[in-house]
């Protein structure tokens, strides 16, 4: 059996080794006691097909296994833990989680633009009164009458890029009765009347 890297491995690891190096490290320090977020390096992160190292190439990723994405987030990671940790929820929780549950139409919408680093996604889990407990949380999520769209009422808290993603990830509550079977997904277009992001 051969264990050699490949040579699409090899060269995304490349990349990431580079824009590490020129691009993230030099200024690493600065957006640490700044608290912003560095959206112009995770631009460049997209733009050379790490923020959807696993995305399929007709959604906008590289295409490229999980292997090349260990081997680019270590890189990264070297160079600054935050950018790495943007770049994992955009990678594993965000467009993983909508190629796997996500039709075709929701895949082109909300997965391309944030595989190419055109937008940032987010995953929206916890709660100021619960985190990995998800059957405790409290948002709700009731359906109209007619059952076209729903009406989300709640806080989350601490969601890595949340508050520059375009589109949110989120869970709730829809069936309380169900315990932790009663949480859906949905996807949230954050540029939507009734959204607002604060500080909790």
């Amino acid at each position: 059996m051969n264990f050699a890297f490949t040579e699409e491995q090899l060269m995304i690891q490349d990349i990431a080794r580079r824009i590490a190096a020129e691009r993230i490290a030099p200024i690493a320090a600065d957006f640490d006691k700044s608290g912003e977020f560095p959206m112009e390096t995770i631009k460049v992160l997209g733009e050379n097909g790490l923020m959807g190292i696993e995305v399929p190439q007709e959604y906008g990723g590289a295409g490229l296994d999980s292997i090349a994405y260990a081997l680019a987030m270590i890189e990264i990671a070297a160079a600054d833990c935050a950018h790495s940790t943007i770049m994992s929820v955009n990678n594993t929780l965000y467009c993983n989680g909508l190629l796997k549950y996500g039709n075709e139409a929701q895949k082109h919408r909300y997965v391309t633009p944030i595989a190419t680093g055109k937008a940032i996604g987010a995953f929206a889990l916890t709660e100021p009164q619960s985190g990995s407990d998800a059957s405790s949380m409290r948002i709700r999520a009731v359906a109209s009458p007619d059952g076209s769209y729903y009406t989300v009422n709640g806080k989350k808290s601490w969601i890595t890029s949340g508050p520059v993603a375009k589109y949110i990830m989120l869970f709730a509550m829809t069936d309380p009765t169900r315990g932790a079977k009663g949480i859906s997904a949905f996807i949230v277009d954050t540029e939507r009347e009734g959204f607002h992001r604060g500080k909790t």
